[in-house]
This record gives C-alpha cells, structure tokens and sequence, in this order.
C-alpha cells in the first residue's frame, strides 16, 4: 500500500484528470499527455513516469499514444475511490488479468510444434540460414551459406531496419533512421528454498523505483512446477545473494524457485553489461524479493539487441511511408520488429501478421492485424486454430496431427 500522502496524492490527480477530460476537445498530443489526462499528476509521478521510462528507455514526452489501445488499462475513479476508502488492493484488472502458459517448454514449445508441421527440408535454422543480401529488383535472396532463394513474394519478418540494408536501399534506409528501439537485458536467478510467502503465487511485478535496474519481475517457477528443478535434484551453491561466499560448495537438494528480470537499454539509459547481473541481484534484495543470505544455484543472462519496437512520435510517419514501399517491392515486412508496431507485437500477434500476409498474397484478404490492431486487440480472436488447418496432416515424423475436436 502507498502511504497515506502518496494516495491523497494520486486521488486528487485522478479527480483532476476526470474533470479536465470531461471539456478537453482535442485528442492528446503524446504519451506523457495522455497519462496526465487519464491518471493525473500523483499517478504519473508516483508510478506511470518513473514506470514507462524503465521500460522504454525513453521520456513518455517522446512517444506517441495511438498505440495504447487494450494495453494500458484506464483508471476506473469509482474503483479506486472505493479501493483507497476500504483498503483494498485491486485485483484481476488489465488485459493480462488471465492468460494461458504451457506447462513445459515455455512458449518456445508452441513454436517448436508449429515448426514440426512444416516440410522439414524447407526450414534453415541458425547462421547458416542468416540472410545476406536480398535483391528486391531480381527477386532473390543470399543466404550466409552461400544458398539463393528465388521468389515471387517475399514476406519477412527480419527487423526492418535490418532488412532494407540488406536490400542496399538507401532511401529506404534513411528512411527506416527515423525508427527507434530499445535492448532489452534478460535476467534469470534460481534460488535454493522454498518460495517465499510475500511473493505468493503472483505471476510478475512492476518497479517504477529507482533502487532496482528491473522494472518487471516474472516468478517463473510459478508458471508451471516443470520450470525449476525438482526438490531433489542437487545442485552446487554459487555464491550467496549479497555476493559472498556459501558455506559449502558441495551440492545439496532443494526446494528450488526462479526469477526472470528485465531491463531496458538505449542511447537515452545506457546499461553496464559487466555489472548489470550484480545490480539485479542487489535490486533483488532492495526490493525485498530476496533476502542477502539466499542461496544462488544459476544465473543468466542475455541481451536482445531489438527488444522493443518504440512508439515514438515520428513511427506513423515512417511506417506509412516505408512498409508500402517495401509492398510495392513485393516484399511483405511483418512481425515484431518487421513491421514495428508494438500494439500488435506479441507472440500471437507475430504469427498472425504472417499467417495475414500469407492470406493477402494467395487471395487477396484484409490484414487485420497490421491495418486494424485496435479491433484484433479487443475480441478474442478464436475463428481460426493451427490444428484445424492440419486436420488430415502429418508432421515431421509422420504422425497424425490432432484434430481441433480432440
């Protein structure tokens, strides 16, 4: 709970910011504008701020706000009065309230199995698939190992600013100059012990504080009992959570529990990557998630160099511009980074940009999730299954697929 000056606070903002929408005509002219009309100056200094900048890397004064859509939930005033008057934390709100997760695998493994029902001999995983050069005049693609690949559309989902140095385009690479992105550092520590009772079964926590480089905690051992090693596995103690060293270097069983940490990068909030798996791990401890004498069994620790496509002021601007160029070309850029709309970036909506792109290629169908992502992002979306296009399939290994009945 916010101190008592900290609520009075953000509920005089959020009063504000009621009244002041009730007459404002114009629409907001970016983020950090539409955070003060929705939530007001206590929630925007308090959280809302300090929040979006750990996990942007950028002042919210430089992105815009048509992206928002279903991903940022609006403050509802009546909850909230009724919420600070009776003490009570809110629960199950947002767009995330409830999702569903493998129980193994991670979500590496829908993927995998999406994988397995294509011609294996079609697929080229890894370096030796990495694209070289793509010749958008001759239609052909270089791949590192010397391999080309004819087409006569080409859809791709390779950053886009990546994909039109590849084509050697210079108009179109200037063009893409005008794109902003953040790194995203991801951080694993597994711990020797039982999970402690202050986290819960919660799935992940937000940090707009300034004591921790993270600004979101995932409790990955929650996800599923199969993301953590069983209790009597034994495993060795690294070092202790303040740094020093165990007692015994002798492995020993469980019980085991896990935390994935994210932290933001770009030219506007540099990170030390020499030093920022020691700073997570003291932020662990300055957030209260661990305690100094926990037992660190395994660390991890790997940069995503594209982490998050920003919706900054000037993306609509470019994308308008350099996505039908490159259709124009016949070259279809979608996905995450391929088409850079952060809105419609997640996993699923990754998979349906191609599965849409595909569509429009062989019969001319709307693109609904890159042209219209407000409406894919407030229904459910469940007209079409992978296993209902597969039903009489066989994958790799020459098994029957499921049927979308079983």
């Amino acid at each position: 709970m916010l101190p008592k000056e900290d609520q009075v606070k953000c509920m005089n903002g959020l009063i504000d910011a009621a009244l002041e929408c009730r007459v404002a005509n114009t629409k907001p002219k970016d983020f950090d504008e539409w955070i003060l009309r929705n939530c007001g100056e206590g929630v925007a200094d308090i959280f809302m701020r300090p929040y979006n900048y750990k996990v942007w890397a950028v002042p919210t004064t430089k992105m815009q706000c048509q992206w928002l859509g279903e991903r940022v939930a609006a403050p509802n005033l009546k909850l909230v009065t009724e919420n600070v008057v009776l003490n009570k934390v809110a629960g199950n709100w947002g767009p995330n309230a409830t999702f569903r997760f493998p129980a193994r695998d991670g979500t590496g493994g829908i993927w995998i199995a999406v994988a397995n029902t294509l011609p294996q001999d079609k697929i080229r995983l890894g370096e030796k698939g990495s694209v070289e050069k793509v010749d958008a005049q001759g239609k052909v693609v270089t791949l590192k190992d010397g391999t080309t690949v004819k087409y006569n559309k080409l859809v791709s989902t390779m950053n886009v600013d990546q994909l039109v140095e590849r084509m050697g385009n210079q108009e179109l690479v200037s063009l893409s100059k005008g794109l902003f992105y953040s790194t995203t550092h991801v951080i694993g520590v597994g711990l020797r012990g039982a999970r402690p009772e202050r986290i819960g079964d919660k799935c992940w926590l937000y940090f707009p504080e300034d004591n921790c480089p993270f600004y979101r905690a995932t409790i990955f051992s929650n996800y599923s009992p199969y993301n953590q090693p069983e209790d009597s596995k034994k495993l060795p103690t690294l070092y202790l959570a303040n740094g020093s060293k165990a007692e015994s270097t002798e492995a020993k069983e469980g019980p085991y529990w896990s935390i994935m940490l994210e932290v933001s990068e770009s030219s506007m909030k540099p990170v030390d990557q020499e030093k920022i798996l020691e700073q997570c791990i003291q932020g662990l401890i300055n957030t209260d998630m661990i305690k100094p004498e926990d037992e660190i069994v395994s660390t991890y620790h790997r940069r995503f160099d594209h982490g998050y496509p920003t919706p900054s002021l000037e993306r609509e601007g470019v994308l308008k511009d350099l996505l039908p160029k490159l259709q124009d070309l016949d070259i279809y850029s979608r996905g995450r980074f391929g088409s850079w709309r952060y809105e419609v970036g997640n996993q699923d909506h990754s998979f349906m940009l191609g599965v849409e792109a595909a569509d429009n290629i062989v019969n001319g169908a709307v693109e609904l999730t890159l042209n219209y992502p407000d409406f894919v992002n407030t229904r459910r979306n469940e007209e079409r299954r992978l296993a209902q296009s597969y039903n009489f399939a066989s994958n790799a290994n020459g098994t029957a697929l499921p049927s979308h009945s079983k």
